[in-house]
């Protein structure tokens, strides 16, 4: 609502500084500490802050204005319309300094999450959740309320809101993982299913309350292979195109606020001209995935084979956020836990299926095997959860720091149930190649081709509940069966 009437303007000081009082039957609602636009001419506006003297409400008006415009002891047209919000400039390092006034109706303390829009013409131009800080002044030691907004606005002036966000929430409702996640950072609950998370001076990431640990165990089982877990950025590599789509979408769903790079990593072993290359690359990278590259690096091959050659490259998904690094650990670390102390089996094997998205192949030697390359630290890992939840392997030390595991073709039939839909998904030429060699294993033989399978074996299948005494099929086996023939028919 505006308020219109007819002002005289007079000195308030020495310094040049004007000032009106709103005349009283017109300053309605309109308290001491209220911001308000003040337009005194078609020409001439400006925002201020109301205060109480000399038992009546009004406003100083600006040296610079009140000498630009000659405004000192003069009669003129006042409007006035009050605005949702205070009027500040931000500081040349992005913080935003916050009336004492509105810390007190907001009831801000230190480390609470506020929700702060820069409004220009009645539009919002930005907005940004930030953290407040409180510094003591003086010898009284006065409270001075900041938080940072954006060191790009250094200078401009504009109308502020601020919004405290709740932290409050019944905490048995939410996921162990997402408790353990907020451990040691300052959060609030800024919709349904999300949550903003500080962590010291690290930049604030928006992460989905939402989470179960079957919607991500595959994706930690690649993340555990294929990202960085160390250093100042969180990355994922995908070697195909569906991996980048999958974990493309996963990250979203984790990330609320995801803003990743792209960055293409291409061994150049045929020694194409680099420029030519680069252009193949970007193009079908971006087209497959619906992305925009960012860099395109092209190697020179060192030692390289082109059987463990990537026809297109990696992809590597990455964000320069130290939280999300913090954050993804910690999923990591929780999905372990319960696996191990629960012995999930099939957290477990959704586990080990993402982690043969990145480590994993099937031997063209070792017909049905699959194997696993990993290191000193995650073999130990990878066996403890194999261990847990009794699914049988080898483990085989190739170097100091280089191991890869194995497990065999009948403890892939035993666990087939689980496996069927998640053994490389994501990786089509593995997919494939593991499906062709299993076929030729003697137990698979058997159930899709009729075979008679070796003494041993029919006495595995006996001793598994695929066979009964008389080894005629079980139910158990005519499912398996049915499981072994779609898989390898595709």
């Amino acid at each position: 609502m505006e308020i219109r009437f007819i002002s005289h303007i007079r000195a308030s000081n020495q310094n040049g500084t004007g000032f009106f009082y709103i005349p009283k039957d017109k300053a309605g609602s309109l308290g001491p500490g209220d911001w308000v636009r003040v337009q005194a001419s078609n020409d001439i506006y400006f925002f201020a802050k109301t205060i109480f003297y000399s038992n009546q409400i009004g406003i100083y008006v600006p040296k610079k204005i009140v000498q630009n415009n000659n405004l000192l002891n003069n009669k003129i047209e006042i409007r006035l319309q009050r605005i949702n919000g205070f009027y500040a400039s931000v500081s040349l390092d992005g913080r935003l300094y916050i009336p004492q006034a509105v810390a007190e109706v907001q009831k801000l303390k230190r480390n609470d999450v506020v929700l702060v829009k820069a409004i220009k013409d009645d539009k919002i131009i930005r907005e940004k959740y930030s953290k407040i800080h409180i510094t003591f002044r003086g010898r009284e030691g006065r409270s001075e309320y900041t938080c940072v907004f954006d060191k790009y606005f250094h200078g401009k002036e504009y109308i502020f809101t601020i919004e405290k966000q709740t932290a409050e929430v019944n905490i048995e409702k939410l996921n162990p993982i997402i408790i353990s996640a907020l451990k040691n950072t300052h959060y609030a609950f800024i919709g349904g299913d999300s949550v903003i998370a500080f962590s010291g001076n690290k930049m604030p990431i928006i992460i989905n309350s939402n989470i179960k640990y079957c919607d991500i165990a595959f994706y930690l089982g690649a993340y555990f292979a294929d990202g960085t877990k160390k250093g100042n950025s969180w990355a994922i590599c995908a070697s195909t195109f569906d991996q980048a789509r999958a974990y493309l979408k996963m990250h979203n769903f984790l990330i609320k606020d995801s803003s990743p790079e792209f960055i293409i990593s291409y061994t150049n072993i045929y020694k194409i001209n680099p420029e030519e290359v680069k252009k193949e690359l970007v193009k079908i990278w971006e087209d497959k995935i619906g992305i925009r590259v960012n860099k395109t690096r092209i190697r020179e091959p060192i030692g390289k084979s082109p059987g463990k050659w990537n026809k297109y490259g990696t992809l590597i998904i990455r964000e320069h956020r130290i939280a999300l690094l913090d954050f993804y650990n910690s999923l990591l670390g929780s999905l372990l836990k319960e696996i191990l102390f629960n012995k999930d089996k099939r957290l477990a094997i959704d586990f080990i299926c993402g982690v043969l998205e990145g480590d994993g192949y099937a031997p063209a030697t070792k017909r049905g095997h699959i194997t696993i390359s990993t290191n000193k630290n995650e073999a130990t890992i990878l066996e403890n959860i194999l261990d847990a939840v009794q699914i049988k392997f080898k483990i085989y030390k190739e170097h100091q720091n280089s191991y890869f595991l194995r497990i065999g073709a009948l403890e892939i039939l035993r666990n087939f149930h689980f496996l069927k839909d998640k053994i490389f998904i994501l990786y089509p030429e593995r997919h494939k190649a593991f499906f062709e060699r299993l076929k030729t294993v003697g137990g698979v033989r058997f159930f899709i081709e009729g075979h008679e399978p070796t003494g041993w074996v029919k006495a595995w299948l006996k001793e598994n509940g695929f066979l009964n005494a008389e080894y005629d099929t079980t139910e158990k086996g005519e499912e398996l069966g049915k499981n072994l023939k779609n898989a390898t028919s595709l």
